[in-house]
């Protein structure tokens, strides 16, 4: 029950098993995620589609169920034992990562990566939840920061374990199946330890939500959460504008990076993968621990800074054009670089500018109109572009300057809007109350 006088935050030595699972999970989400994207040339091959259905499983497959229950998703997360919905999460998406190894078709594979997105978008409202309830607001961004460094292990890891696994030729002879062959085995082995990271999320303490009114209040509900954001507008809309053109951009590039590389440089996965696991590695850490940092020092600078990192990033737009391979993987990095800091920036924005019992449906409705779209949208219009506007799959370097430059450019005025708005709210107004409970 809520009090007038805030509980203490808990003490750094309980938050360390909570944080260590979180890291686990953001990691095996990474992995889960992105490994799609790495294999899709021998998934192309062995299912015998082309790039515009493989953006389809890279892209809408994996967002559709995580966008019709998004909202669903986050109101459980603000009403419900999060460490509980953490743990189902993690089963859900582990286990259907594992069966989408032996999909025998394009449909069959397109529900396990839904099933996927479905798992998977649980994750970040109740991890940020938990969050925000375990660190005081001059060490969240750190706590993300730490957290989502998993995420970026995950991602470079998501390169590194299939290529190691096709240049083994891993085949694993399962009963009842036959022998399943080297990328079917790569998602095998990524799926099934996640199910024990998510039961061991039933031994963690459920922090105390905080920022609550003293007197017993039902949850908001739907429409009331609505109601808040749409009184925000002004910074609301640039703010998720910005975010989702920014990741329509980052997800189309992830997506494709493997196939750019190998299309452009006739190089195999085993061949690439350590030198892109070693890139996205050492750009996405350096990206958290930088964003961290400018998230817990920088307060209302946050959003300008998110400005300026769609503008950094825009190398990666012409890496296709890169004179060699180590070069265009430095392109590449700079997404790799600014996305960790935009991400915890958006997070303590987030976070800071909606009541406690709002934050994870604000997280869940943040993936449906902004992250949602992008997720689709990304891997198809880069598939689009190449497939059918220039005619030739092989062109996929022009198609990475037509979609990503434009999205970084407008991610990046969306934001500057978003930080007007910001600094000229009211300072005795709805969100300057918000913002002060948030920091109780």
């Amino acid at each position: 029950m809520s009090t007038d006088t805030p509980a203490p935050f808990p003490p750094l030595r309980q938050t360390l098993w909570p944080m260590l699972l979180l890291f686990l999970a953001a990691n095996f989400y990474s992995i889960d995620k992105a490994i799609v994207g790495v294999l899709a040339e021998p998934i192309k091959a062995d299912l015998g589609i082309d790039d515009i259905r493989m953006g389809l499983l890279m892209g809408l497959a994996y967002s559709l169920l995580s966008g019709v229950c998004g909202l669903w998703l986050g109101s459980l997360v603000d009403r419900h034992v999060r460490k509980r919905v953490l743990g189902g999460a993690i089963i859900v998406w582990s286990v259907s990562t594992a069966l989408g190894g032996l999909a025998p078709n394009f449909e069959t594979f397109f529900v396990f990566r839904a099933l996927v997105g479905l798992g998977e978008a649980a994750v970040a409202p109740a991890a940020m939840s938990l969050i925000a309830d375990m660190f005081p607001p001059d060490r969240r961004g750190r706590a993300l920061s730490a957290y989502l460094i998993g995420a970026t292990i995950g991602t470079a890891l998501s390169s590194v374990i299939p290529g190691a696994i096709l240049a083994a030729q891993v085949h694993i002879a399962l009963p009842g199946y036959g022998l399943v062959v080297p990328w079917r085995s790569a998602f095998l082995l990524c799926g099934i330890v996640g199910p024990a990271v998510g039961l061991a999320f039933l031994t963690i303490r459920e922090p105390a939500r905080r920022g609550l009114p003293a007197e017993a209040k039902a949850p908001a509900r739907v429409g009331e959460k609505l109601a808040y954001l749409g009184r925000q507008r002004k910074l609301v809309v640039p703010l998720f504008a910005g975010f989702c053109l920014y990741y329509l951009a980052f997800v189309g590039v992830t997506s494709w990076t493997a196939p750019l590389l190998m299309r452009t440089y006739g190089l195999t996965l085993p061949q690439i993968a350590n030198l892109l696991g070693l890139g996205m590695l050492v750009a996405g850490v350096s990206g958290y621990l930088l964003g961290g940092f400018a998230a817990d020092t920088r307060k209302a600078g946050r959003i300008g800074l998110m400005a300026v990192l769609p503008l950094v990033a825009l190398p990666t737009a012409f890496a296709g054009y890169a004179p060699g391979l180590g070069l265009a993987i430095a392109a590449l990095a700079t997404i790799s670089l600014t996305t960790p800091m935009l991400n915890v920036a958006m997070n303590a924005t987030v976070q800071e500018i909606v009541p406690n019992d709002m934050r994870g449906f604000s997280y869940a409705f943040l993936s449906v109109v902004a992250a949602l779209p992008a997720g689709a949208g990304g891997p198809f219009a880069i598939a689009f572009v190449s497939e059918k506007v220039l005619g030739d799959p092989s062109r996929i370097a022009a198609s990475f300057v037509l979609v990503v430059l434009p999205c970084l450019v407008l991610a990046a005025a969306c934001f500057a809007a978003a930080a007007r708005a910001y600094r000229s709210a009211p300072a005795d107004g709805e969100l300057a109350r918000v913002i002060g409970a948030s920091h109780l």
